[in-house]
Order: C-alpha cells, then sequence, then structure tokens
C-alpha cells in the first residue's frame, strides 16, 4: 500500500516527515539482543536464520506497517493448499468481499474487511493447531484484542516484526499496486516506531523475532512442532 491514490502525486508533509526519518534504535525490543550487536549485527535485529520454530497451539503475529512484506512472506512459506496450520491475512478477506464491494472505493468498506478478519482470527483459536495472522500491529487495541483472545484460549502469542525503512514499505506498496493515504501511512509509521522503543507494548509475547527486509528473505520456512 504506497502513500494513497487519494493522496495523489504529491506526498502529504506528514509522510514526507515519516520517510526521511531513519529508525530509531528499538529500545524496548533492541535491548535484549545486545549482546548480537557486538557479533556486527545490527541493535535490535536478529541475525539472518534459515528457520524459525515454535509449539503447535501458538499464535504468531507476523506483523509490521503496510508494505513491509508480510502478504509476500506468508505466501512464500505458506502457499494455498498447506496443510496443518491456519494462516489469517486481511489480504484473503478482502479478496473474498471484492466481488460484492469491488466496485465501491476501497475506503468506504475497508472497516467491513477489518471486521471480517478479526472476527475469523477469534474464531480460527477455537480450534487447535497453530494459528498465523497478519497484522500491522500498530494499533494498541487490536495488539489487547489479540493477547486477550490468546491468552482465554490458553495459547502463547509470538511476534514476528518485519522492520523496514519507510520508504520500503512505500516501494513494498506501490510494487503490489495498492497504497494507503499518506497521513495513515505515517501515522502507521509512528505507532510501529514506538512499539519498537517500548517494551510495555511486547511484554505480554512469548517471544519477539524482529528482521528486516533481508533477513525475511533469507527465512526459508516456519515450523511448528510438538
Amino acid at each position: 500500500m504506497a502513500i494513497g491514490a487519494e493522496a495523489g502525486p504529491a506526498v502529504a508533509a506528514e509522510a514526507r516527515a515519516a520517510i526521511a526519518a531513519e529508525p530509531r534504535p528499538a529500545a524496548g525490543v533492541g535491548s535484549a539482543v545486545a549482546a548480537e550487536a557486538h557479533a556486527g549485527v545490527a541493535p535490535g535485529a536478529r541475525p539472518a536464520v534459515a528457520a524459525l520454530s515454535f509449539g503447535a497451539d501458538v499464535v504468531l503475529v507476523v506483523a509490521g506497517v503496510p508494505g513491509a512484506g508480510k502478504t509476500t512472506l506468508l505466501r512464500r512459506l505458506f502457499p494455498p493448499g498447506t496443510a496443518g496450520v491456519r494462516v489469517l491475512d486481511s489480504d484473503h478477506t478482502r479478496t473474498w468481499w471484492r466481488p460484492y464491494l469491488g466496485r465501491l472505493p476501497y475506503r468506504w468498506w475497508r472497516p467491513i474487511v477489518h471486521v471480517t478478519h478479526y472476527a475469523r482470527v477469534l474464531l480460527a483459536l477455537r480450534a487447535p493447531g497453530p494459528v498465523v495472522v497478519h497484522e500491522c500491529a500498530t494499533k494498541s487495541w487490536v495488539r489487547r484484542m489479540l493477547f486477550t483472545a490468546a491468552r482465554r484460549s490458553r495459547r502463547p502469542v509470538h511476534l514476528l516484526l518485519l522492520d523496514v525503512h519507510p520508504r520500503d514499505a512505500l516501494a513494498g506498496q506501490e510494487a503490489r499496486g495498492r497504497r494507503v493515504r499518506a497521513a495513515s501511512f505515517a501515522a502507521h509509521c509512528r505507532n510501529w516506531q514506538d512499539l519498537m522503543d517500548g517494551a510495555e507494548a511486547t511484554r505480554e509475547a512469548a517471544s519477539v523475532t524482529r528482521m528486516g527486509r533481508a533477513g525475511a528473505t533469507r527465512l526459508e520456512a516456519i515450523h511448528f512442532v510438538g
């Protein structure tokens, strides 16, 4: 989702500020991997790994700002027909609604997509097995909802944070041909940086893995065992 069709060719000042600002070191997440920085790994980043492993009945939230590469990663690692894992991507929900509402501007039916997506996530938690959730994670009320629902279903929540520069996220939006409004993207970037800077937002997670675009590209598999 790049800077919005509704924003016109000129990028809003808010979005320009978000793009120009280099991400600050992530105090909340990065402090947990300070030792890795001494090995030549950027603070707050995990060394490149080929695979990640989690337990069987977990919730894995794949998070990042619009355009960070969440859907691309999920499509590559969990292609259609993958057995034993329920992948809840809002893009699937959008595709489902498009034949009925596609003639209308997306901003009019975006709330319907979001409500449907979250309802599907909550329903998926009622059945056994791992659940993988596509989520920006830039809204605190959504994070609270996910953690509360997972806790009630006695599932640990693991976070996979795709932390990319706003410029890369904008390029990702352009590549897929779906863009968010400039002001909305700037808000996502601000909230994402707050998430990176604050340990409180992630303290309920069983684990937090943070990687950039290169690390996500090198990730070959996500396994659920147990």
